[in-house]
């Protein structure tokens, strides 16, 4: 059996540089691994089960995990294993959690079924998966271009975030094609360090008051957080805000995630 602990991340920027003619939005971003994970077992079984607990989430052939493990079964060859998801990053969040599982469970089948598998390879498979599942696995904090294919591993750093969910699950592409109505209209998106902060704050505009506790938007949202150098500010912070779930999470370097994602 394989234990692995999938993490979630946040961007700490994220700029949108253009559209390609499918579709798919060309992103620029900052990304950071930080210290709210998932858990996942991954052992052998007559069949594949995937079982769910923890944050609600869909638990069917739609989920990332089982996506992953066929495309992995179709590309590479693997045995049926039974997987069970505990879930802590809650799902349409803008943390990447779902991603993260994928990305873990590519890493898994392969140090079970083909230890040999090189990265590019592995990459190959998240790319098709999701834009932020190449991502995970590197971990760290990584620059990320294009459709989330183009990865450069940056200088860790050192911090602690403040992360607050205000209880709302979004739909990414709604988000995405609330943006595109903003950009059609002449929207000015330079003084915001993520592009989709204000395609959010159109669909949703209660969530202003994350932003006046000088926070910023994860990803696609719905989650928020702010950055500190020190855990004493953070936890101060912590203290002052008064609504939503909330976490103080730490950076997760790229060596110790790579040393902590999976376990025996």
């Amino acid at each position: 059996m394989l234990k692995v602990s999938p993490a979630a991340k946040i961007n700490l920027y994220l700029r949108i540089r253009g559209k390609r003619s499918d579709g798919y939005h060309l992103v620029e971003s900052e990304l950071q691994t930080v210290d709210l994970r998932d858990e996942l077992t991954v052992e052998r079984s007559p069949r594949f089960i995937l079982a769910c607990s923890g944050e609600p989430v869909p638990c069917g052939e739609e989920n990332l995990v089982a996506r992953a493990f066929r495309l992995f079964r179709e590309k590479i060859g693997a045995e049926p294993v039974k997987i069970h998801l505990h879930k802590r990053i809650p799902p349409g969040r803008g943390l990447g959690g779902g991603s993260s599982d994928a990305a873990a469970t590519l890493l898994a089948l392969g140090k079970l079924f083909a230890p040999d598998l090189t990265m590019e390879v592995l990459l190959s498979m998240a790319v098709e998966l999701g834009a932020d599942v190449p991502f995970f696995l590197l971990g760290g904090r990584v620059k990320v271009e294009g459709i989330g294919e183009k990865l450069q591993p940056l200088k860790d750093l050192p911090g602690v975030a403040v992360v607050v969910d205000p209880g709302l699950e979004v739909s990414t592409a709604k988000i995405y094609e609330e943006y595109d109505k903003l950009r059609e209209k002449g929207f000015d998106f330079t003084p915001y360090s993520n592009h989709l902060l204000p395609a959010l704050l159109s669909l949703h505009p209660e969530l202003h008051k994350f932003r006046e506790w000088g926070m910023e938007l994860s990803g696609s949202g719905s989650c928020f957080f702010k950055t500190f150098a020190e855990v004493s500010e953070a936890r101060s912070f912590y203290g002052k805000i008064s609504s939503g779930r909330k976490w103080v999470v730490n950076f997760v370097p790229f060596v110790e995630y790579q040393s902590t994602l999976i376990g025996e």
